[in-house]
């Protein structure tokens, strides 16, 4: 199935195009309509099958973008995998003709200047490690409230962190009541249900 028969916004068509994505990988053509109906899910796929692409081009970036509030939170287990999947939201925010602020929020980085940037105002997509998300959050420098979609990518590795497991619990529950879940991650080696 080609990218151009899903309904997506121009911006994010001309993103793909940018990328050189013609053709969606099975797991999008799979997911893809699921995540667009606005339902919570579980995909499981390998590393590389396209899982990222599936909730930017879906859900993250139907952006909301008139609110200046935090619309989606997706978290990572690592520093790495969070850089990798900030740079994926940067390349499709660049396309849209209205500003999309994304951040990406892990340890190891300078989380005064983070809570200074926060005080002007707050992205509309928070990318991040759990640990750190917490954090501001538990703050108060972060409102994650009315997100509308919180995913999990590689849930099966954050699981295996059980430390930042309980934390994810506490964040999801600060969404609003309304909020989509998507849990992304390799072939199940043991299986959870969804909050």
């Amino acid at each position: 199935m080609k990218f151009t028969e899903f309904k997506f916004k121009d911006y994010i068509q001309e993103a793909l195009r940018d990328l050189n994505f013609v053709e969606a990988t099975p797991v999008q053509e799979k997911l893809i309509p699921v995540v667009l109906s606005g339902r919570d899910l579980v995909g499981e796929s390998k590393t590389g099958s396209g899982k990222t692409h599936t909730f930017f081009c879906c859900r993250s970036f139907k952006c909301w973008m008139r609110k200046q509030t935090v619309q989606a939170v997706i978290t990572a287990p690592s520093r790495e995998l969070a850089a990798q999947i900030y740079q994926a939201a940067r390349q499709l925010a660049s396309f849209s003709e209205k500003e999309i602020r994304v951040a990406n929020y892990v340890g190891g980085t300078d989380k005064a200047r983070q809570i200074g940037k926060l005080e002007s105002s707050q992205p509309h997509i928070v990318i991040g490690t759990p640990g750190r998300i917490y954090d501001l959050v538990e703050s108060g420098d972060l409102a994650i409230h009315k997100a509308k979609t919180f995913v999990v990518d590689e849930a099966d590795m954050t699981l295996d962190m059980g430390f930042f497991w309980r934390r994810l619990i506490r964040l999801q529950a600060g969404c609003q009541k309304t909020c989509s879940f998507s849990f992304f991650q390799r072939p199940f080696r043991r299986s959870f249900s969804l909050f």
